[in-house]
């Protein structure tokens, strides 16, 4: 076990401790990852409890390989849940009343968009807001695994409020993919798309700004799929928390993730089905191939995720312009006076 173990790590980063070794934190959620999709029932709580590799290969000494793991399995979740297309779907959320055309928001990468009701006021001028949640979030729906199928079921929701342009659409980290697909099915039906703005960074849970990418950036390996980014989720969750014991502390972990994330109204009873639906966007988004976007862009940036070549639309949207705030999230780049004016 202990040679095994060892040069799986050796793969990641040099060394024994992982908790110290060189590759960081996203070599660690590789390492607990690979080991689960070989069928080893490991979770990143026995790698923060046994941090070298004779430590964790004594804690892992006699379990068996396929045994349950010690979080809900991503199969039997998705096949407990209900096919989106077995019923229209309804995630649009009013968020302001008013007059003229509306403004409509596509969530993160986590799901949520209400948050925008915090600073609806500072931008609108008037109009109405509405803001798209992701399918499956308060309920078990299945959510599609394709950008263009989620946009194709949202543009079909804001379609039922503003049957015709011009669209106003903006979207948070993973959503910005999927606003930047909904212009591209809107103008390609002859619509127009006078505002796309696009926030690429909101509030990450990887920790690093990752979602300030451009479509069609991959992130992780090909082949990588759901099932996989569920336990990368997971992971990465755990090791926010710790030792503690996500099962039996759901409500505090979803307590967290609202002071942090902004997730608002997840039930505890869903904590791992949630996982389930943020999994199934980033295999989206890993998975999409942009078309380049000739309409007009904007791309909202914080100062702290603007950096690097992957931040930059214009490979994808040659008619970008690209704005760089020096603010903390998304809601500090919409409480901006640009970013009023450019949505005006």
């Amino acid at each position: 076990m202990d040679e095994y173990l060892r040069s799986r790590w050796r793969r990641l980063a040099p060394g024994d401790g992982f908790l110290s070794g060189p590759g960081g934190v996203a070599a660690m959620v590789a390492f607990v990852v690979g080991l689960q999709q070989a069928g080893l029932p490991v979770s990143m709580r026995d790698l923060l409890r046994s941090p070298t590799v004779p430590l964790l290969a004594e804690a892992l000494r006699g379990r068996e390989t396929g045994a349950p793991g010690e979080y809900p399995a991503f199969a039997d979740l998705w096949e407990e849940s209900t096919s989106v297309w077995s019923a229209e779907a309804d995630t649009l959320v009013p968020l302001a009343d008013g007059a003229g055309p509306p403004l409509f928001f596509v969530h993160t990468g986590l799901g949520q968009v209400r948050f925008v009701h915090e600073v609806v006021d500072d931008f609108r001028r008037g109009r109405p807001v509405y803001g798209i949640e992701a399918i499956g979030l308060r309920d078990r729906t299945r959510p599609p695994l394709s950008m263009t199928e989620i946009a194709a079921q949202y543009v079909a929701q804001i379609r039922r409020v503003q049957p015709h342009g011009p669209y106003s659409i903006g979207g948070f980290c993973m959503g910005s993919h999927v606003a930047f697909e909904m212009a591209h099915r809107l103008t390609e039906a002859g619509e127009e798309v006078p505002v796309l703005a696009l926030m690429p960074s909101a509030f990450s849970l990887d920790a690093g700004g990752v979602n300030s990418i451009r479509p069609g950036v991959r992130q992780r390996p090909a082949g990588t799929g759901p099932a996989d980014l569920y336990l990368e989720r997971l992971a990465y969750v755990q090791l926010m928390f710790g030792d503690l014991d996500l099962a039996a502390n759901r409500a505090d972990v979803l307590e967290v993730f609202e002071e942090t994330f902004r997730l608002d109204g997840v039930k505890p009873a869903d904590l791992f089905w949630h996982a389930v639906v943020a999994a199934a966007g980033a295999f989206a988004q890993e998975n999409y191939d942009p078309r380049p976007y000739r309409g007009p862009a904007l791309v909202f940036q914080t100062a702290r995720t603007a950096t690097g070549e992957a931040a930059d639309w214009t490979p994808v949207a040659p008619n970008a312009r690209n704005v760089v705030l020096d603010e903390e999230d998304s809601l500090g780049l919409m409480r901006t006076r640009e970013f009023a004016d450019a949505v005006a």
